[in-house]
């Protein structure tokens, strides 16, 4: 077993330098979005977005690629990037949406020394048994089941050794591709954005973050059938976290061989995030069918809290009144909600056109999905400011409102929950 060191500061110049036989694929990879600007450098004078599909579908592609094949933190990117259609044209949002974290896992030679370093030369002593077979791999972390010396079952994700290096170079990789992407998206703040994106992908890999938030979590609540696994922090730290182990099928699984039986979990998840939004202020922000386990007594366990979402009292009504205004459940003045909402660059030609947006939406039998990814893309388009947490609130809705269109659960509020009245 092993541990992990912590990332060390260095120069762009020497991380790259370190890293140059992996980064030379980051070097080729710009050279193609050089040439894809080029060919297509006649598009690049007209400002409809949809002339230039044919140089953002190369670009996706090529970007795509990259991700895949360096993995780690760049499979984070993708994701991060992914549920961000509010800032990129849909041809990256497609291609991003692709990519999955599954990874070869760690031989466990590789790995012993990182629980050593974690857990002291005795780490075994914490255990009476540890199976060095992974259950799960993915990108920057692997899960193996263990048994506590009182005889509990745990599930303890462990980094990979090699990402806090990885991450530092990655880091300085993506800051210097930025450069090259720019001149095909000048109306971003590129360089904020990746900041971000770093920020964000740093925070996933600290563990006692993840483990903050799943106690902050586990505290809510939760109607009943939703369960949230123990955790055990004087075994965790930045890079291990040990939990309970809560045997079942990932809701993956469920959707896929038994979906009659998956039916009343999407309700029950679709009803748990809606209070999570709407009444705590405090949503899981990651809400994959593969981090919901369905237990054998049909209880419905939240797994993986590296990413998570505070709303205030203030947002929560703001939101709520703006989200039903937007879906056509009422009927307000769209500039004050905008407005108290935390929007950002509407002006009476942008209201006009996002208004004529709103009544072609409704005219039609989109979805709540369809009706929200739409109105994502009409806010990019505009150039608006929308604030993080309206966009990670309405990623979530997409998300879950995908699975229950898909599997014909129809939407409805919570019972006894008032939309926007949360305390």
């Amino acid at each position: 077993m092993s541990a992990m060191t912590a990332p060390t500061t260095a120069s762009t110049p020497r991380l790259l330098w370190h890293a140059r036989a992996r980064y030379g694929r980051v070097l080729i990879t710009g050279r193609r979005i050089q040439q894809a600007l080029w060919q297509h450098r006649e598009l690049l004078r007209h400002r409809d977005e949809q002339v230039l599909d044919p140089l953002h579908d190369d670009v996706a592609r090529a970007l795509a690629e990259l991700c895949r094949r360096n993995g780690g933190a760049w499979i984070k990117f993708a994701q991060f990037l992914s549920c961000r259609p509010d800032l990129l044209p849909p041809a990256y949002i497609d291609a991003f949406s692709t990519l999955r974290e599954d990874a070869p896992a760690a031989h466990f030679d590789d790995v012993q020394p990182w629980l050593e370093e974690l857990l002291g030369k005795d780490w075994a002593s914490s255990f009476s048994a540890f199976n060095i077979i992974p259950v799960a791999s993915a990108s920057i972390a692997q899960v193996h089941r263990a048994r506590l010396t009182d005889g509990t079952e745990v599930a303890v994700k462990l980094q990979l050794p090699r990402v806090q290096a990885e991450f530092s170079q990655d880091a300085a990789a993506l800051r210097a591709l930025t450069r090259v992407i720019a001149p095909l998206l000048r109306e971003l703040d590129l360089r904020q954005i990746v900041n971000q994106l770093i920020l964000t992908t740093e925070r996933e890999l600290d563990f006692s973050e993840e483990l903050r938030h799943l106690l902050a979590f586990a505290a809510l609540p939760h109607a009943a059938g939703i369960r949230v696994p123990k955790a055990y922090p004087a075994l965790s730290s930045e890079r291990l976290l040990v939990t309970e182990w809560i045997p079942g099928q990932s809701l993956s699984q469920v959707l896929e061989q038994d979906p009659a039986r998956a039916r009343p979990m999407l309700e029950r998840l679709m009803d748990s995030t809606l209070r999570q939004v709407l009444e705590f202020g405090f949503f899981h922000a990651d809400p994959h069918p593969g981090n919901f386990i369905v237990t054998p007594d049909n209880e419905l366990a939240v797994l993986d809290f590296g990413a998570v979402e505070h709303l205030t009292r203030s947002e929560r009504q703001h939101y709520t009144a703006l989200l039903m205004r937007l879906l056509g459940l009422r009927d307000d003045p769209l500039l004050p909600l905008f407005e108290a909402a935390g929007f950002q660059g509407l002006d009476e030609e942008r209201l006009t056109r996002l208004s004529a947006a709103l009544v072609r939406a409704h005219q039609t039998d989109s979805t709540l999905v369809e009706n929200l990814r739409a109105l994502l893309d009409e806010f990019r388009r505009l150039h608006l400011v929308i604030p993080d947490s309206f966009v990670a609130m309405v990623r979530v809705l997409v998300v879950i409102g995908g699975l229950t269109t898909r599997h014909q659960v129809p939407f409805r509020w919570p019972v006894g929950l008032t939309p926007g009245s949360g305390g």
